[in-house]
């Protein structure tokens, strides 16, 4: 497999409340990615994206060292793990009134050579694109995607609704989290895309397919050129992109 990662503040915000983190390869082939984008006041959204990720990392790291586990394991082992991050998220809230409120989105992937094991809660996504299209993997949990699937709202209002940002779903704002929790086959030539919305307000799905299926990029290059992209369109919000491709 081979990886790109970036995150930036983009052209707007005066922080990035985004995090992003991607393990080295572990011996027996595994790796992790995680991208979070956090939400509070001063600060508070870039200690949730943080802590948050680094709790699902140190939960994990045990396990994905072992020799390899069944796709059974992994999904309980991810899920278990975002638990425990809104949990640690959700007590930071109530013992420090600048953290109150605070929260993020997750969406963290367990990459094998034949699979991928995919948690995700709030609005960041997962996409698998190979040469026939883009495929978007994960249901955003915001009250705009609620409205479109309920067929109150077409997806062109979707996409410039005034309430895009309000989720349903998040870490660590409640004492307990509902997460999305799924197993997506792989295979030569596909690639994994992890981002934060603020790649996805600015880009539409063709655009990044076109950047993803160009074949004039090195994933780390991959992730570059889209963050890039988003800037020029406008870089309204933190970006934050991690590529995985699978060159087996």
């Amino acid at each position: 497999m081979l990886a790109g990662v970036r995150s930036d503040i983009g052209q707007v915000r005066n922080v990035n409340q985004d995090y992003v983190l991607l393990s080295e390869p572990y011996n027996n082939g595994l790796m992790l990615a995680i991208v979070a984008d956090g939400m509070g006041g001063h600060l508070a959204g870039e200690v949730a994206s943080k802590m948050a990720a680094e709790a699902i990392y140190q939960e994990l790291d045990p396990l994905l060292n072992k020799q390899i586990a069944s796709v059974e394991q992994y999904k309980f082992a991810l899920e278990q793990a975002i638990f425990f991050a809104n949990e640690k998220v959700y007590q930071a809230s109530l013992v420090n009134e600048e953290y109150k409120g605070m929260g993020t989105t997750i969406v963290a992937g367990i990459f094998h050579d034949n699979w991928i094991v995919l948690g995700h809660i709030g609005d960041s996504r997962a996409y698998l694109i190979n040469n026939e299209g883009i495929i978007q993997l994960t249901a955003d949990h915001s009250l705009v995607n609620e409205l479109l699937q309920n067929g109150q709202i077409s997806q062109e209002e979707a996409d410039s609704h005034p309430k895009k940002n309000i989720l349903m779903r998040a870490l660590g704002t409640e004492a307990t989290a509902k997460i999305d929790i799924q197993v997506t086959q792989w295979e030569k030539e596909q690639t994994m895309l992890l981002c934060t919305d603020g790649l996805t307000n600015q880009l539409t799905n063709q655009e990044i397919f076109e950047v993803v299926q160009s074949g004039t990029f090195s994933a780390q290059d991959m992730a570059e050129h889209l963050l890039s992209l988003a800037n020029q369109a406008g870089g309204e919000d933190n970006i934050s992109v991690i590529v995985v491709q699978h060159d087996n």
